[in-house]
């Protein structure tokens, strides 16, 4: 929806990189997306690379990597203080660990994205 961070975050990748995007739906589902993208020589969707898609092979499809610089959604991690949940600390130490491995790696934020610890 427009005035979202969401929209936000694909303004701004658009701006940065030249892309169209258009976020009007409705959302039929991947069958009917896979449809529209076979169908198209121009258009192009973003999906993470451990994302299963399976499509006939006649619709020529190909997934290409984005890096140097992949682009990178800005997420947090907040909690309270009280929240003992045992499951926490080994979250937040995984994606430090995740976090530290990615650092010197070229990735893309919007500019409002700020990286803190």
């Amino acid at each position: 929806l427009p005035g979202t961070e969401l929209a936000t975050y694909y303004d701004d990748l658009a701006a940065e990189f030249g892309l169209a995007i258009d976020p009007v739906g409705p959302n039929f589902g991947t069958e009917h997306l896979l449809d529209v993208l076979a169908d198209s020589a121009t258009l192009a969707s973003l999906v993470g690379e451990q994302t299963r898609l399976l499509w006939p092979t006649h619709y020529d499809l190909r997934r290409i990597p984005l890096h140097d610089p992949t682009p990178v959604y800005p997420h947090s991690l907040i909690w309270h203080r009280d929240n003992s949940h045992p499951a926490l600390a080994t979250l937040h130490h995984h994606l430090a660990s995740i976090r530290s491995r990615r650092r010197d790696t070229g990735i893309w934020t919007p500019a409002w994205a700020t990286r803190q610890a």
